[in-house]
């Protein structure tokens, strides 16, 4: 019988998984800014989910991030895509992040060391900032509010995501699904959260998004995804990657 594999802070591998669409300027920054953390990511993962594929050739080459594409351009498949981030990571902690969410420089540092064993997912405050910032190195952007922790953006086990089956990709194309179902699934099997005040990610403001989307959700959508994550229903009958995709690693 061979021995249990004891992960520690200097062993524990950090998966960034970054979903994106048509912000490709902006994505690009933001892998930019994860390779200057304090605690560079193990791997960053970006998913181009049915975007403009000029993406590819605009990320840098570092050596350690995987560069996938979603074939089918559906409409904001954020499930989809955090799936197939999470597929083809192979962290122990996978952050998971929206375009829009930059992390601080010590975040991944001082959030790795949140995971003693206690916790299986951490919670991150955000600090706004306006897009017309970034045209200034992080060190210098002045945040005008700050906002408290986002359920779809957010630090967590390997293992905790897979409890929670991933996301449901029946509801891909409606924005939120992860927000309101995976707040009822999470408390039914977690163990702590880690309370992230003092770590920040820097909430982008001030573009127009990613176009032709529209956010909010309908009383429809909200009973959807209430009566699944209480029913505990299982992935789309296709499987959990209901789409075609390349990839490879820079």
């Amino acid at each position: 019988m061979q021995d249990a594999i004891i992960i520690t802070i200097e062993t524990m591998r950090l998966s960034c998984i970054i979903p994106a669409y048509h912000r490709h300027e902006l994505t690009t920054r933001h892998v930019e800014e994860c390779l200057k953390s304090t605690r560079v990511p193990d791997e960053i993962v970006v998913v181009n989910d049915g975007g403009d594929p000029s993406l590819r050739d605009m990320l840098p080459r570092s050596g350690n991030i995987i560069y996938a594409r979603i074939e089918q351009d559906i409409l904001w498949n954020f499930n989809g895509a955090c799936n197939l981030g999470v597929w083809l990571s192979t962290g122990d902690i996978i952050a998971i992040e929206d375009t829009d969410h930059i992390p601080d420089r010590n975040l991944y540092k001082e959030g790795l060391e949140a995971f003693n064993g206690t916790i299986d997912r951490l919670g991150v405050y955000r600090k706004v900032v306006q897009i017309s910032e970034l045209v200034k190195p992080m060190e210098e952007w002045i945040s005008d509010r700050n906002w408290g922790p986002n359920q779809m953006t957010s630090l967590m086990t390997r293992e905790l995501y897979l409890k929670l089956k991933g996301q449901d990709e029946r509801f891909g194309g409606n924005y939120g699904y992860m927000a309101m179902s995976w707040h009822d699934r999470y408390n039914n099997i977690f163990k702590a959260r880690g309370n992230g005040k003092g770590r920040y990610y820097w909430a982008i403001v001030g573009d127009d998004g990613e176009p032709g989307l529209k956010r909010g959700m309908s009383e429809r959508n909200r009973r959807f995804y209430r009566e699944t994550s209480l029913a505990g229903h299982p992935q789309h009958p296709l499987g959990i990657l209901n789409f075609q995709y390349t990839y490879e690693r820079f």
